[in-house]
């Protein structure tokens, strides 16, 4: 089965914009529905993802911008080298140490402010959980979470 041509268009404009970076990289598309998923493969990951993915995302902001007209129902997802998948499992796993540590101690735990991406991440983490329940608190750009125990 064929993708549609606003994938390749995706592609071809996300490998454009990484080009002006003076960086050489190869970006693989791949359809799902209603979003597509963009990876870009090069050696120069640290200057495309920025400093805590803030380039990246950048990057996603201007593309989905860029295909608005082409497609405007899908969602365009950038990711370079696996850095978001990483990312992702980092912030789970660090939830779940401060989750235990709320549990064992009972004082609540205040996180270091997140993006909106990366907070939903914290949330979703620890949604299921019957010990400790999460809020999230202030203002962008010093939002952050906070996890407690679950009230009784």
């Amino acid at each position: 089965m064929s993708q549609p041509q606003y994938v390749e268009l995706a592609r071809r404009r996300l490998e454009e914009m990484v080009s002006f970076f003076g960086v050489n990289a190869e970006v693989e598309a791949e359809a799902a529905e209603d979003r597509v998923e963009l990876n870009v493969a090069t050696d120069a990951t640290g200057r495309l993802i920025g400093h805590h993915g803030e380039t990246l995302r950048a990057l996603e902001y201007l593309l989905n911008i860029m295909m608005k007209e082409a497609a405007p129902e899908v969602r365009f997802s950038v990711d370079i080298a696996g850095y978001r998948k990483a990312r992702a499992e980092q912030l789970t796993e660090y939830a779940k140490a401060q989750a235990a540590k709320v549990n064992e101690t009972g004082e609540e735990s205040v996180l270091r402010p997140m993006n909106p991406a990366e907070r939903r991440l914290v949330h979703m983490a620890l949604a299921d959980s019957p010990e400790v329940e999460t809020e999230s608190r202030g203002e962008p750009p010093h939002r952050r979470i906070v996890i407690k125990k679950r009230s009784a």
